[in-house]
């Protein structure tokens, strides 16, 4: 067995699983039992009925007057296990009712509810549940099953998380009469148990016998609404409806702590009161207590867990946390419980435009003023209407001076002639390549643009793999009769949807720009070639059809733009005539004065311009260097590690290994370097003496 932690307080020990496992592989197990029976008692059932003395000395009052208390321990050899049963006061025979035990076997400690499959107690649970409506409204009400739970019917079924209870309680009422035995129990590992001592297994014990104990009311009483009502003292819920008005009194004034006061008092008297759970988390909600907030709401829906509202009250919290995918998931729920609450459309429509899904705000807008109009909710309605008109609103584009402006304004260093060309180059071509140095800025330029004239964005790393169009835009698969589409066809068909509602609504349409990033990682004209054609029936006719499988076709919009990035180095293609007759080219050549004042007022700004000067004709690098760089400094100061051997490292692991190929140009590089790393950087200059022998030697050098 693994190591385990065993609690020194614990009833049980390492000897008592392993006498469990002994018995469990025996043979024989009654010969080996007796053969070792003082050892079982010592180690497995006199800890057994402390453990369970514990227990029935700490359980509720109300259930000690129903139960016999005064039980056995009873042993089974074939499973095998070691057990305590309690059945009802004053019954004829224990055989087939309905009973709680505690359990102990060799793979687990076990304690909960056992309806047996023969028993009239089953009959009379599964009909109680069946008949009775308010039976069930209760145990809904006033039992929370964790998923620490396991609630087993045979044969068994899949119960939902949202509520166990509830979803188990269906399941059971479903059965015919051959329906087996119904049990629901908590199970602890016998591993883990070692690490629990008397007292936290009495405690688990009595809160689940305490927690459970209205099902074994439903299965045994003849009158089990009064019994159950009677176990759950109905004085203590109406003290807790009091405090619970209180709150609400105290949260309408404003008074937020004292509210939740209140309400923690209405859960103490009545832990399963709806409104307490669902004003106490509206208030944490308020407060920024957001984690204890969404604790409430989930405790609540356990309890009403066909409350549309709370979901929708919910989503709006994770939707303040940004967490869009599962705000989007509660007003799902909720419009699952009720298809026609428009608060749901209105807030999932909002949570759409938060992830720029403008198609599905704009549906959601439209359903939620639909209902709002016809619920007489004008504020509601107004409200939805104003967002409605800025989801598509007649574009306009902001004048160059503003565009200039506001990508400054951004950190962006570019000069304003690139910064104007490529303003121009979009407007005459729609199709733009970017090339320069790695770092430069390219693709923060194109990020940068849409961002200032508010266009539709998406980024398309190109693969080396891509030679043909079905890459890039997917393809029709002819065993599922289904297309399957990329991010890049989805995005065409976005741009030709918002032109052609633009055009209806006799507007002009919001730019689409769609980047392909480091685009000659491929052949361009391999998998852009049914563009390149495209292309030029766009310029003749403003529009364009791209086939993207047989009968499957798109709208090449005049408001979609195509933006390529490029490095050129030895691991990219050339562009053919073709590319470059469709495209306007542009190059972003990188300035030493940006450069200089991008980085700042660091202490070894003279020294890394230096190292620029002098490599930057064979080995160029532009911003990103520089910031990892910086970066790279900034976290070596906190651990009290100086700029000066930071910067060497730096040298080391992002300059020299750029440096590489038989150019005369790499060897006067690397004389500079090794002139400037001397007596500063070690490593640096160990390496760059290294590489710089091996040019002398053989006339080329590279870094490995």
């Amino acid at each position: 067995m693994t190591e385990v932690f065993v609690n020194p307080e614990c009833p049980f020990s390492l000897k008592s699983l392993d006498l469990l496992a002994q018995l469990k592989k025996h043979s024989n197990k009654r010969d080996f039992y007796l053969k070792n029976q003082e050892a079982y008692k010592s180690y497995i059932e006199q800890p057994l009925e402390q453990l369970y003395q514990f227990t029935i000395a700490q359980i509720s009052g109300e259930i000690r007057k129903l139960l016999n208390t005064n039980a056995v321990l009873k042993y089974n050899f074939h499973i095998p296990y070691f057990e305590y049963r309690l059945f009802l006061k004053q019954i004829d025979s224990e055989n087939n009712k309905a009973h709680f035990i505690i359990q102990i076997t060799q793979e687990a400690f076990y304690f909960g509810l056992y309806i047996p499959e023969t028993s009239n107690d089953r009959q009379k649970f599964i009909k109680n549940i069946q008949t009775n409506k308010i039976i069930k409204e209760i145990l809904l009400q006033n039992i929370r099953l964790s998923d620490k739970y396991s609630l087993f019917t045979e044969p068994s079924q899949s119960i939902n998380t949202i509520n166990r209870l509830a979803e188990w309680l269906k399941i059971v009422a479903r059965q015919n009469s051959a329906t087996k035995k119904i049990i629901v129990y908590r199970a602890i590992r016998l591993e883990n148990i070692l690490t629990f001592d008397y007292q936290q297994l009495t405690n688990e014990i009595k809160q689940v016998l305490e927690e459970i104990f209205p099902l074994f009311l439903v299965a045994t009483c003849d009158e089990p609404i009064t019994a159950i009502k009677k176990y759950l003292h109905q004085t203590n819920i109406e003290y807790g409806k009091i405090y619970c008005r209180r709150g609400l009194s105290k949260y309408q004034e404003g008074k937020y702590q004292d509210a939740i006061k209140q309400f923690d008092f209405a859960l103490e008297e009545a832990p399963n009161l709806a409104d307490a759970y669902r004003y106490r988390g509206k208030v944490k909600a308020e407060l920024g207590y957001t984690d204890e907030a969404i604790s409430d709401y989930d405790y609540l829906l356990l309890i009403q867990p066909k409350n549309y509202e709370i979901y929708d009250e919910r989503g709006q919290i994770y939707c303040k946390l940004e967490n869009y995918d599962k705000a989007i998931g509660d007003y799902n729920q909720s419009l699952h419980v009720n298809p026609n609450f428009a608060l749901a459309y209105y807030h999932r429509g909002l949570t759409y435009l938060k992830i720029n899904n403008q198609q599905k705000a704009f549906e959601d807008l439209c359903r939620a003023t639909e209902l709002f109009d016809k619920e007489k909710d004008v504020d509601n309605y107004e409200e939805a209407q104003r967002i409605l008109k800025t989801i598509y609103p007649d574009y306009s584009e902001p004048l160059f001076t503003e565009i200039n402006q506001n990508i400054r304004s951004k950190g962006l260093r570019i000069s304003e002639s690139i910064l104007r060309r490529y303003h121009l180059a979009l407007k005459t071509r729609k199709f733009v390549i970017l090339s320069g140095t790695s770092g430069t800025g390219k693709t923060w330029l194109t990020k940068a643009y849409t961002e200032v004239v508010a266009a539709e964005y998406l980024l398309v790393p190109v693969a080396p793999n891509w030679t043909t169009n079905e890459d890039l835009l997917g393809y029709f698969n002819p065993m599922d009769k289904e297309y399957h589409y990329t991010a890049f066809s989805h995005f065409l068909e976005k741009a030709a949807q918002e032109y052609e509602q633009a055009q209806t609504e006799k507007r002009t349409p919001r730019p689409y720009h769609l980047i392909l990033d480091e685009m000659n990682l491929a052949r361009v004209e391999y998998y852009f070639a049914k563009f390149l054609s495209a292309m030029e029936v766009r310029m003749r006719e403003g529009l364009a059809q791209i086939e993207l499988a047989s009968e499957k076709q798109v709208l090449l919009p005049p408001n979609l733009y195509f933006i390529g990035t490029v490095n050129v180095d030895e691991t990219t293609h050339n562009f053919a005539d073709k590319v470059y007759d469709r495209a306007q080219m542009i190059e972003m050549e990188v300035c030493r004065n940006d450069l200089f004042e991008h980085l700042g007022e660091v202490e070894y700004r003279e020294i890394l311009m230096e190292v620029w000067d002098n490599l930057h004709l064979v080995t160029p690098f532009a911003f990103r260097v520089l910031d990892e760089i910086n970066n790279y400094v900034n976290e070596a100061k906190v651990l009290n590690i100086s700029w000066e051997e930071a910067l060497d490292e730096q040298l080391l692991q992002k300059i020299l290994p750029k440096l590489k190929g038989a150019d005369d140009r790499v060897g006067e590089a690397l004389k500079a370097f090794v002139d400037i790393a001397e007596n500063k950087f070690h490593l640096s200059h160990a390496k760059a003496s290294k590489m710089l022998k091996t040019f002398e030697q053989h006339g080329f050098t590279s870094y490995f």
